[in-house]
């Protein structure tokens, strides 16, 4: 049987394989020292609280084994979400529970989004450099991007106004805390213009923020979403995957009506529910204080991760041409290596020789022929003890990679 050509249009022509899945799974098939691992470390998983809570949900034979009526959510969790949000500032005075989606992660919620909301042809304002597995959910859909700088402090609004000028986009996709990969966060005043910009040119915004809660500061900046006020076009995507665990796959859309009415048919058209067990279980561990309480203490250890990992960064590699930039939160440092023209044949190179694990910039850009310059690195899950030997393997691929290539500055 040959299925070459029975493929539709949008896996043929559209679909591409994640960057980052490239990376990691080379750096596995070589046993490389991970530098590059978006996620959690796998020991801050809270795995006997999350024990605790589980065997205690089915013992309370809360767990439902036929389908679900609770197509957005259970109700207990939906309500724990807005009550959280709300003590800490984050939402508007309009949204109650039922405003909410329960997501398999904030990926399927931007996939329930851009089948929800954009058409084949639309444009889509991107920040640049962005997560590229979101970028790839809006080229599936045959959506155009259109990027726009993003500076430490957010967007370059000066750039977004010039395009806006000359394009009508629809929507605009932002990661406004400790961004993947800058680790960039957005004022809480570039926030008031980006606003004022999507009601006079009338799109809306797609704020997904999954770091928020990894904080180093004492207050990570406000939300678009409470900013917006009542003129809800603004749509929060939050995931627990980075505060408890990404093999959860459960995630949080927030959407007026009729938005959130329609993402719910979605859903039910294509993975019709999610398990209730793993919402009830969440909802128990994080209720009386216990996802504070497991943040409290897993904060302090990933900024021991990003400090160690910035500092030997910059004491091996720093003399071989790395620049970085420290964020206040988040997963990721941002580097950049001037003399560098293609990150993607140096980390190929990095993996094979010297078994250090990093992310090219080029995936990140929306725009072709970008980033060959710049690296993502991943603190969360690596060591201070692992930081330096990385940064050690990191400086002698750099200097390798040099040499093979005439020296050049």
């Amino acid at each position: 049987m040959e299925w070459k050509d029975r493929f539709s249009a949008t896996v043929r022509d559209r679909l591409e394989e994640s960057a980052i899945s490239v990376v990691m799974r080379e750096a596995a098939r070589q046993g490389a020292l991970m530098l590059s691992a978006g996620e959690p470390m796998a020991e801050l998983y809270p795995e006997k609280e999350l024990r605790e809570s589980f065997q205690k949900v089915l013992a309370e034979g809360r767990v439902n084994w036929g389908y679900t009526p609770h197509r957005r959510g259970v109700p207990d969790l939906l309500r724990w979400i807005v009550e959280w949000m709300g003590r800490d500032g984050l939402l508007p005075g309009w949204v109650t529970p039922g405003d909410l989606l329960v997501t398999n992660g904030s990926q399927e919620g931007m996939s329930l989004l851009s089948e929800c909301l954009l058409d084949p042809g639309d444009r889509v304002m991107v920040e640049s450099p962005s997560y590229p597995d979101a970028l790839g959910v809006f080229r599936r859909d045959g959506v155009l991007l259109e990027g726009v700088d993003l500076l430490p402090d957010g967007p370059d609004v000066e750039a977004m106004e010039r395009l806006l000028a000359e394009k009508k986009v629809k929507a605009f996709y932002t990661i406004p805390t400790y961004q993947n990969p800058t680790g960039f966060s957005t004022s809480d005043e570039k926030k008031e213009r980006v606003l004022e910009l999507a009601r006079r040119h009338d799109f809306v915004i797609f704020e997904d923020d999954p770091y928020r809660n990894i904080t180093f500061e004492e207050k990570p900046r406000g939300t678009y979403i409470r900013a917006s006020g009542d003129d809800r076009r603004v749509i929060y995507m939050g995931s627990f995957s980075k505060v408890i665990a990404p093999g959860l796959r459960l995630g949080w859309m927030i959407a007026p009506s009729p938005v959130d009415m329609a993402l719910e048919k979605l859903r039910i058209a294509g993975t019709l529910c999610l398990p209730d067990v793993i919402q009830y279980a969440v909802c128990d561990l994080a209720g009386a204080g216990g996802l504070q309480e497991h943040l409290a203490k897993v904060r302090p250890l990933y900024k021991a991760n990003r400090d160690a990992l910035a500092a030997s960064l910059v004491k091996h590699a720093g003399p071989e041409g790395l620049e970085v930039d420290v964020p206040g939160g988040g997963f990721f440092i941002w580097g950049r290596i001037p003399w560098l023209k293609d990150a993607q044949a140096f980390a190929m190179e990095a993996i094979k020789n010297e078994k250090v694990a990093v992310v090219p910039g080029a995936h990140f850009y929306p725009e072709p022929g970008r980033g060959g310059d710049r690296i993502r690195f991943a603190f969360a899950a690596v060591k201070p003890d692992q930081a330096e030997e990385g940064a050690l393997r990191l400086a002698k691929a750099l200097r390798r990679y040099r040499a093979g290539r005439g020296g050049g500055k």
